[in-house]
Protein backbone atom coordinates (compact mmCIF):
# COMPACT_ATOMS: atom_id res chain seq x y z
CA UNK A 1 0.00 0.00 0.00
CA UNK A 2 3.16 2.49 1.04
CA UNK A 3 4.56 1.69 -1.95
CA UNK A 4 0.87 2.64 -4.37
CA UNK A 5 1.24 6.16 -2.41
CA UNK A 6 4.36 6.98 -3.79
CA UNK A 7 3.73 5.91 -6.79
CA UNK A 8 0.63 7.96 -7.02
CA UNK A 9 2.41 10.95 -5.29
CA UNK A 10 5.15 10.62 -8.06
CA UNK A 11 2.05 10.27 -11.33
CA UNK A 12 1.15 13.72 -9.85
CA UNK A 13 4.50 15.83 -9.49
CA UNK A 14 4.80 14.11 -13.42
CA UNK A 15 1.47 15.29 -14.84
CA UNK A 16 1.20 18.43 -12.97
CA UNK A 17 4.83 19.93 -14.30
CA UNK A 18 3.26 19.23 -17.66
CA UNK A 19 0.56 21.64 -17.74
CA UNK A 20 3.14 24.10 -15.95
CA UNK A 21 3.09 27.75 -16.86
CA UNK A 22 4.64 30.71 -16.60
CA UNK A 23 2.80 34.20 -16.16
CA UNK A 24 5.59 36.72 -15.21
CA UNK A 25 6.19 37.54 -18.66
CA UNK A 26 3.60 38.98 -21.12
CA UNK A 27 4.70 40.37 -24.50
CA UNK A 28 2.95 42.03 -27.30
CA UNK A 29 3.97 42.33 -30.95
CA UNK A 30 2.10 45.05 -33.15
CA UNK A 31 2.56 46.10 -36.79
CA UNK A 32 1.82 49.64 -37.67
CA UNK A 33 -0.33 48.89 -40.29
CA UNK A 34 -1.87 45.28 -41.02
CA UNK A 35 -1.85 46.52 -44.44
CA UNK A 36 0.87 47.30 -46.54
CA UNK A 37 -0.45 50.84 -48.17
CA UNK A 38 0.86 51.42 -51.85
CA UNK A 39 3.96 52.92 -52.54
CA UNK A 40 5.18 52.12 -48.75
CA UNK A 41 8.55 51.83 -48.56
CA UNK A 42 8.86 50.67 -44.32
CA UNK A 43 6.83 48.60 -42.27
CA UNK A 44 7.48 48.59 -38.21
CA UNK A 45 7.22 45.77 -35.55
CA UNK A 46 6.93 46.74 -32.21
CA UNK A 47 7.61 44.33 -29.26
CA UNK A 48 6.48 45.48 -25.51
CA UNK A 49 7.90 43.00 -23.29
CA UNK A 50 6.26 43.06 -19.37
CA UNK A 51 7.70 41.58 -16.65
CA UNK A 52 5.30 41.32 -13.36
CA UNK A 53 6.27 42.05 -10.07
CA UNK A 54 7.37 38.25 -9.19
CA UNK A 55 10.77 37.69 -8.85
CA UNK A 56 13.68 35.82 -7.38
CA UNK A 57 17.09 36.03 -5.69
CA UNK A 58 19.48 34.19 -8.07
CA UNK A 59 23.05 33.82 -6.62
CA UNK A 60 25.97 36.27 -7.91
CA UNK A 61 29.21 35.41 -9.81
CA UNK A 62 30.33 39.16 -9.99
CA UNK A 63 34.11 40.74 -10.64
CA UNK A 64 34.17 44.90 -8.95
CA UNK A 65 36.67 46.34 -11.64
CA UNK A 66 37.85 49.31 -9.77
CA UNK A 67 39.98 52.82 -11.48
CA UNK A 68 42.18 53.89 -8.71
CA UNK A 69 44.44 55.91 -11.12
CA UNK A 70 45.86 59.13 -9.63
CA UNK A 71 42.66 61.26 -10.13
CA UNK A 72 40.96 59.20 -7.89
CA UNK A 73 42.96 60.30 -4.90
CA UNK A 74 40.23 61.82 -2.21
CA UNK A 75 36.31 61.35 -2.12
CA UNK A 76 36.18 59.30 -5.02
CA UNK A 77 38.41 56.39 -3.76
CA UNK A 78 37.04 56.72 -0.04
CA UNK A 79 33.45 56.43 -1.55
CA UNK A 80 34.09 54.15 -4.15
CA UNK A 81 35.85 51.39 -1.29
CA UNK A 82 32.21 52.44 0.88
CA UNK A 83 30.30 51.26 -2.27
CA UNK A 84 32.46 48.18 -2.39
CA UNK A 85 31.86 48.10 1.53
CA UNK A 86 28.33 47.71 0.81
CA UNK A 87 28.64 45.64 -1.98
CA UNK A 88 30.39 43.28 0.19
CA UNK A 89 27.48 43.04 3.46
CA UNK A 90 24.87 42.49 0.45
CA UNK A 91 26.46 39.30 -0.48
CA UNK A 92 26.20 35.63 0.71
CA UNK A 93 28.12 32.32 0.92
CA UNK A 94 26.80 31.06 -2.28
CA UNK A 95 28.00 34.29 -4.37
CA UNK A 96 31.45 34.50 -5.69
CA UNK A 97 33.41 37.80 -5.47
CA UNK A 98 36.31 39.11 -7.17
CA UNK A 99 38.24 42.51 -7.10
CA UNK A 100 40.16 43.99 -9.42
CA UNK A 101 42.24 47.23 -9.24
CA UNK A 102 43.94 49.14 -12.33
CA UNK A 103 45.84 52.32 -12.69
CA UNK A 104 48.81 51.97 -15.42
CA UNK A 105 48.61 48.28 -15.01
CA UNK A 106 46.03 45.80 -13.95
CA UNK A 107 46.14 43.79 -10.58
CA UNK A 108 43.89 41.13 -8.69
CA UNK A 109 43.15 42.37 -5.15
CA UNK A 110 40.65 39.39 -4.69
CA UNK A 111 40.43 36.47 -6.90
CA UNK A 112 37.30 35.23 -7.31
CA UNK A 113 35.37 33.01 -4.65
CA UNK A 114 32.29 32.38 -2.42
CA UNK A 115 32.01 35.52 0.17
CA UNK A 116 32.38 33.68 3.31
CA UNK A 117 34.92 36.28 5.36
CA UNK A 118 33.33 39.46 4.81
CA UNK A 119 35.83 41.51 7.34
CA UNK A 120 38.85 40.06 5.78
CA UNK A 121 37.52 40.79 2.35
CA UNK A 122 37.02 44.53 3.59
CA UNK A 123 40.35 44.63 5.12
CA UNK A 124 41.96 43.99 1.45
CA UNK A 125 40.09 47.70 0.10
CA UNK A 126 42.66 49.68 2.91
CA UNK A 127 45.50 48.22 0.20
CA UNK A 128 43.23 50.54 -2.33
CA UNK A 129 45.63 53.57 -3.04
CA UNK A 130 45.44 56.37 -5.76
CA UNK A 131 48.18 56.02 -8.58
CA UNK A 132 49.40 55.98 -11.72
CA UNK A 133 47.75 56.80 -15.13
CA UNK A 134 44.34 54.81 -16.68
CA UNK A 135 44.23 51.04 -18.24
CA UNK A 136 41.51 50.57 -18.54
CA UNK A 137 41.64 47.50 -21.33
CA UNK A 138 43.49 45.67 -18.68
CA UNK A 139 41.63 46.29 -16.10
CA UNK A 140 38.50 45.02 -17.90
CA UNK A 141 40.17 41.87 -19.35
CA UNK A 142 41.31 40.93 -16.27
CA UNK A 143 37.64 41.28 -14.70
CA UNK A 144 36.18 39.30 -17.35
CA UNK A 145 38.66 36.30 -16.89
CA UNK A 146 38.04 36.09 -12.79
CA UNK A 147 34.01 36.08 -13.77
CA UNK A 148 35.09 33.19 -16.43
CA UNK A 149 37.13 30.92 -13.98
CA UNK A 150 33.92 30.62 -11.33
CA UNK A 151 31.27 30.88 -14.11
CA UNK A 152 28.13 29.24 -13.09
CA UNK A 153 24.98 29.84 -15.94
CA UNK A 154 22.55 29.23 -12.63
CA UNK A 155 24.25 32.56 -11.36
CA UNK A 156 24.20 35.91 -12.82
CA UNK A 157 27.96 36.45 -14.56
CA UNK A 158 28.62 40.52 -14.18
CA UNK A 159 31.26 42.44 -14.41
CA UNK A 160 31.12 45.83 -12.77
CA UNK A 161 33.36 48.51 -14.25
CA UNK A 162 34.07 51.93 -12.43
CA UNK A 163 36.03 54.69 -13.94
CA UNK A 164 36.76 58.42 -13.81
CA UNK A 165 39.20 59.18 -16.74
CA UNK A 166 39.33 58.48 -20.06
CA UNK A 167 41.95 55.60 -21.06
CA UNK A 168 45.26 56.59 -21.57
CA UNK A 169 47.05 53.38 -21.42
CA UNK A 170 47.00 50.25 -23.04
CA UNK A 171 44.05 49.87 -26.00
CA UNK A 172 42.44 52.98 -25.60
CA UNK A 173 40.38 52.42 -29.43
CA UNK A 174 36.60 52.59 -28.50
CA UNK A 175 35.76 50.51 -31.11
CA UNK A 176 37.78 47.72 -29.78
CA UNK A 177 36.72 48.05 -26.03
CA UNK A 178 32.89 48.16 -27.04
CA UNK A 179 33.51 44.91 -29.43
CA UNK A 180 35.35 43.34 -26.26
CA UNK A 181 32.36 43.71 -24.23
CA UNK A 182 30.06 42.72 -26.57
CA UNK A 183 32.12 39.43 -27.21
CA UNK A 184 32.27 38.09 -23.86
CA UNK A 185 28.31 38.93 -23.42
CA UNK A 186 27.39 36.62 -26.59
CA UNK A 187 30.43 34.25 -26.38
CA UNK A 188 30.68 33.74 -22.68
CA UNK A 189 27.63 34.79 -21.09
CA UNK A 190 29.34 37.65 -19.06
CA UNK A 191 27.32 41.02 -19.44
CA UNK A 192 29.03 44.30 -17.61
CA UNK A 193 27.32 47.26 -16.26
CA UNK A 194 29.75 50.61 -15.99
CA UNK A 195 29.88 53.55 -13.45
CA UNK A 196 31.14 56.86 -14.25
CA UNK A 197 31.81 59.41 -11.76
CA UNK A 198 32.85 63.67 -12.45
CA UNK A 199 33.25 65.04 -15.49
CA UNK A 200 35.95 64.06 -17.02
CA UNK A 201 35.20 60.25 -18.09
CA UNK A 202 34.25 59.63 -21.40
CA UNK A 203 30.31 58.97 -21.25
CA UNK A 204 29.81 57.58 -24.51
CA UNK A 205 32.40 54.55 -24.43
CA UNK A 206 31.06 54.01 -21.00
CA UNK A 207 27.37 53.73 -22.24
CA UNK A 208 28.53 51.43 -25.40
CA UNK A 209 30.41 49.23 -23.10
CA UNK A 210 27.39 48.90 -20.83
CA UNK A 211 25.24 48.83 -23.77
CA UNK A 212 27.17 46.03 -25.67
CA UNK A 213 27.87 44.40 -22.86
CA UNK A 214 23.94 43.52 -21.61
CA UNK A 215 24.15 45.94 -18.73
CA UNK A 216 23.71 49.03 -17.00
CA UNK A 217 25.19 52.61 -17.57
CA UNK A 218 25.47 54.88 -14.47
CA UNK A 219 26.71 58.49 -14.31
CA UNK A 220 27.64 59.42 -10.89
CA UNK A 221 28.17 63.21 -10.68
CA UNK A 222 29.24 63.44 -7.06
CA UNK A 223 31.22 61.07 -5.34
CA UNK A 224 28.90 60.68 -2.10
CA UNK A 225 26.76 59.22 -4.71
CA UNK A 226 28.87 56.02 -5.27
CA UNK A 227 26.90 54.12 -2.97
CA UNK A 228 23.87 54.91 -4.17
CA UNK A 229 24.58 53.52 -7.85
CA UNK A 230 26.10 50.51 -6.65
CA UNK A 231 23.10 49.80 -4.80
CA UNK A 232 20.72 50.45 -6.89
CA UNK A 233 22.65 47.76 -9.34
CA UNK A 234 22.69 44.98 -6.77
CA UNK A 235 18.97 45.79 -5.47
CA UNK A 236 18.22 44.81 -9.33
CA UNK A 237 20.21 41.87 -9.31
CA UNK A 238 19.00 40.42 -6.61
CA UNK A 239 15.64 40.36 -8.05
CA UNK A 240 15.22 38.35 -11.14
CA UNK A 241 12.43 37.40 -13.05
CA UNK A 242 13.98 35.24 -16.27
CA UNK A 243 17.51 34.43 -17.07
CA UNK A 244 18.94 33.79 -20.44
CA UNK A 245 15.84 35.66 -22.06
CA UNK A 246 16.24 35.28 -25.94
CA UNK A 247 14.28 37.18 -28.45
CA UNK A 248 14.21 36.11 -32.20
CA UNK A 249 12.24 37.70 -35.06
CA UNK A 250 12.02 35.90 -38.05
CA UNK A 251 10.74 38.10 -40.92
CA UNK A 252 10.03 37.59 -45.17
CA UNK A 253 13.89 38.49 -45.89
CA UNK A 254 12.58 37.70 -49.87
CA UNK A 255 10.38 40.90 -49.91
CA UNK A 256 12.17 43.20 -46.80
CA UNK A 257 15.31 43.96 -45.39
CA UNK A 258 16.19 44.86 -41.99
CA UNK A 259 16.63 48.68 -41.48
CA UNK A 260 17.70 49.35 -37.94
CA UNK A 261 16.74 48.31 -34.49
CA UNK A 262 15.59 50.45 -31.29
CA UNK A 263 15.67 50.28 -28.30
CA UNK A 264 18.21 47.04 -27.83
CA UNK A 265 21.74 45.92 -29.45
CA UNK A 266 21.02 42.93 -31.83
CA UNK A 267 22.82 40.19 -34.06
CA UNK A 268 21.72 38.53 -37.42
CA UNK A 269 21.89 34.61 -37.18
CA UNK A 270 20.45 32.71 -40.21
CA UNK A 271 18.34 35.67 -41.30
CA UNK A 272 17.04 35.98 -38.13
CA UNK A 273 17.03 38.83 -35.39
CA UNK A 274 18.43 37.70 -32.62
CA UNK A 275 18.21 40.31 -28.76
CA UNK A 276 19.85 38.52 -26.14
CA UNK A 277 18.51 40.30 -23.07
CA UNK A 278 20.34 38.43 -20.51
CA UNK A 279 18.26 38.87 -17.56
CA UNK A 280 14.55 40.40 -17.04
CA UNK A 281 13.86 42.02 -13.43
CA UNK A 282 10.79 42.71 -11.64
CA UNK A 283 8.78 45.07 -12.82
CA UNK A 284 10.66 45.91 -15.67
CA UNK A 285 9.33 46.93 -19.29
CA UNK A 286 11.37 46.32 -22.80
CA UNK A 287 10.15 48.03 -26.05
CA UNK A 288 11.64 46.66 -29.17
CA UNK A 289 11.09 48.76 -32.25
CA UNK A 290 12.13 47.32 -35.70
CA UNK A 291 12.06 49.56 -38.98
CA UNK A 292 12.14 47.05 -42.16
CA UNK A 293 12.89 48.66 -45.67
CA UNK A 294 10.42 46.85 -48.50
CA UNK A 295 12.62 45.16 -51.31
CA UNK A 296 9.90 43.76 -53.45
CA UNK A 297 6.38 43.99 -52.78
CA UNK A 298 4.18 41.41 -51.21
CA UNK A 299 1.71 39.43 -53.17
CA UNK A 300 0.50 37.42 -50.42
CA UNK A 301 0.53 37.71 -46.83
CA UNK A 302 3.84 37.92 -45.39
CA UNK A 303 4.35 36.50 -41.60
CA UNK A 304 6.71 38.08 -39.07
CA UNK A 305 7.18 35.91 -36.34
CA UNK A 306 8.40 36.79 -32.88
CA UNK A 307 10.05 34.15 -30.45
CA UNK A 308 11.05 34.65 -26.83
CA UNK A 309 13.28 31.65 -25.01
CA UNK A 310 13.93 31.87 -21.31
CA UNK A 311 15.02 30.29 -18.13
CA UNK A 312 12.61 31.06 -15.23
CA UNK A 313 14.02 30.81 -11.38
CA UNK A 314 10.66 30.97 -9.55
CA UNK A 315 9.82 27.74 -11.52
CA UNK A 316 13.04 26.12 -12.35
CA UNK A 317 11.92 25.64 -15.69
CA UNK A 318 12.42 26.99 -19.59
CA UNK A 319 9.75 28.41 -20.97
CA UNK A 320 8.87 30.10 -24.45
CA UNK A 321 6.66 32.50 -26.16
CA UNK A 322 5.61 32.99 -29.79
CA UNK A 323 3.80 35.60 -31.12
CA UNK A 324 2.55 36.13 -34.88
CA UNK A 325 2.07 39.05 -37.07
CA UNK A 326 0.87 39.09 -40.49
CA UNK A 327 1.19 41.98 -43.37
CA UNK A 328 -1.13 42.32 -45.91
CA UNK A 329 -0.95 43.48 -49.34
CA UNK A 330 -3.27 46.49 -49.91
CA UNK A 331 -7.15 45.20 -50.00
CA UNK A 332 -8.77 46.43 -53.53
CA UNK A 333 -11.09 49.42 -52.57
CA UNK A 334 -10.05 49.27 -48.74
CA UNK A 335 -8.25 52.97 -47.51
CA UNK A 336 -5.44 51.28 -45.49
CA UNK A 337 -4.01 54.53 -44.13
CA UNK A 338 -7.20 54.32 -41.79
CA UNK A 339 -5.85 51.18 -40.21
CA UNK A 340 -2.73 52.55 -38.73
CA UNK A 341 -2.04 51.68 -35.00
CA UNK A 342 -1.60 54.67 -33.20
CA UNK A 343 0.32 52.92 -30.36
CA UNK A 344 3.31 51.95 -32.82
CA UNK A 345 3.06 55.70 -34.30
CA UNK A 346 3.50 56.82 -30.61
CA UNK A 347 6.60 54.47 -30.78
CA UNK A 348 7.87 55.59 -33.64
CA UNK A 349 7.70 59.09 -32.82
CA UNK A 350 9.13 58.37 -29.42
CA UNK A 351 12.45 56.86 -31.22
CA UNK A 352 12.88 59.04 -33.17
CA UNK A 353 12.51 62.05 -31.17
CA UNK A 354 15.01 60.40 -29.27
CA UNK A 355 17.51 59.77 -31.81
CA UNK A 356 17.60 63.23 -32.61
CA UNK A 357 18.44 63.90 -28.72
CA UNK A 358 21.30 61.76 -28.94
CA UNK A 359 22.13 63.71 -31.95
CA UNK A 360 21.64 67.17 -30.60
CA UNK A 361 23.77 66.64 -27.72
CA UNK A 362 26.30 64.56 -30.15
CA UNK A 363 26.33 68.38 -32.27
CA UNK A 364 27.08 70.35 -29.20
CA UNK A 365 30.21 68.38 -28.26
CA UNK A 366 31.17 69.17 -32.29
CA UNK A 367 30.41 72.78 -31.75
CA UNK A 368 27.27 73.12 -33.69
CA UNK A 369 25.04 74.68 -31.79
CA UNK A 370 22.45 75.46 -34.12
CA UNK A 371 22.29 72.08 -35.43
CA UNK A 372 21.53 71.03 -32.13
CA UNK A 373 18.73 73.08 -31.56
CA UNK A 374 17.54 72.56 -34.56
CA UNK A 375 17.51 69.17 -34.17
CA UNK A 376 15.64 69.78 -30.48
CA UNK A 377 12.94 71.67 -31.99
CA UNK A 378 12.20 69.11 -34.58
CA UNK A 379 12.33 66.90 -31.82
CA UNK A 380 9.39 68.56 -29.62
CA UNK A 381 6.95 69.16 -32.91
CA UNK A 382 7.13 65.74 -33.76
CA UNK A 383 6.46 65.30 -30.24
CA UNK A 384 3.74 67.91 -30.08
CA UNK A 385 1.75 66.80 -33.74
CA UNK A 386 1.52 63.02 -32.22
CA UNK A 387 -1.61 63.30 -30.98
CA UNK A 388 -4.54 65.30 -30.78
CA UNK A 389 -4.93 63.68 -27.44
CA UNK A 390 -2.33 64.20 -24.09
CA UNK A 391 1.04 62.87 -25.43
CA UNK A 392 2.12 59.58 -23.42
CA UNK A 393 4.11 59.43 -20.09
CA UNK A 394 7.20 58.13 -22.34
CA UNK A 395 6.69 60.89 -24.73
CA UNK A 396 6.37 63.92 -22.27
CA UNK A 397 9.14 63.08 -20.49
CA UNK A 398 10.65 63.08 -23.77
CA UNK A 399 9.99 66.68 -24.25
CA UNK A 400 11.05 68.04 -21.16
CA UNK A 401 14.10 66.56 -21.48
CA UNK A 402 14.82 68.16 -24.43
CA UNK A 403 13.35 70.76 -23.10
CA UNK A 404 15.83 71.43 -20.45
CA UNK A 405 18.90 70.86 -22.58
CA UNK A 406 17.61 73.80 -24.86
CA UNK A 407 17.33 75.89 -21.87
CA UNK A 408 20.99 75.13 -21.02
CA UNK A 409 22.23 75.24 -24.50
CA UNK A 410 21.54 79.04 -24.24
CA UNK A 411 25.01 81.59 -23.91
CA UNK A 412 26.58 78.37 -23.95
CA UNK A 413 29.44 80.06 -24.95
CA UNK A 414 29.37 82.02 -21.33
CA UNK A 415 29.11 78.99 -19.73
CA UNK A 416 32.69 77.65 -17.04
CA UNK A 417 33.91 74.16 -19.01
CA UNK A 418 33.21 71.85 -15.72
CA UNK A 419 29.26 73.32 -15.96
CA UNK A 420 29.55 72.41 -19.74
CA UNK A 421 30.70 68.90 -19.49
CA UNK A 422 27.95 68.22 -17.06
CA UNK A 423 25.10 69.57 -19.12
CA UNK A 424 26.61 67.50 -21.90
CA UNK A 425 26.99 64.07 -19.14
CA UNK A 426 23.21 64.81 -17.53
CA UNK A 427 21.54 65.05 -21.34
CA UNK A 428 23.34 62.06 -22.19
CA UNK A 429 22.16 60.27 -19.08
CA UNK A 430 18.85 61.86 -18.95
CA UNK A 431 17.90 60.35 -22.72
CA UNK A 432 19.73 57.11 -21.28
CA UNK A 433 17.38 56.80 -18.62
CA UNK A 434 13.61 57.55 -20.34
CA UNK A 435 14.91 54.77 -22.92
CA UNK A 436 15.82 52.67 -20.14
CA UNK A 437 12.59 53.58 -18.13
CA UNK A 438 14.91 54.04 -15.34
CA UNK A 439 13.69 56.77 -12.50
CA UNK A 440 16.07 57.72 -10.00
Amino acid sequence: MRNYKLIFIWLFTVLNSFGQRDTSLKIETQLDNPFLCPDKQEAYLYIDLKSSPVGKRVPLNICVVFDRSGSMEGDRIYYGKKAIEYLIDQLQPQDNLAIVIYDHEATILHGSEPVTNKEELKKKLEHIRARGATNLSAGLELGYQEVISTYDRNKINRVLLFSDGHPNEGITDPFYLDRMASNYARRDDVSISTFGVGHEYNEYLLHDIAESGAGNYYYIQKSTDITTDFSNEISLLHAVTAQHAVLTIKYPTENFTLNQVYGHPNHIVNNQITIDMKEIHPNEANGILIKFLVKKPITAPATFTTYLSYFSPSLNSNFSIERTNILSPNTIGEDCSTKYNEAVLDKMIYYTSHYLMESAVKDVENNNIPSAKKKLEQGKNMINASSSSKPSPMLQEQYQAMTDYETNLNNWNSKSEQHKKHIQKNAHYSNYKIRKQRKG
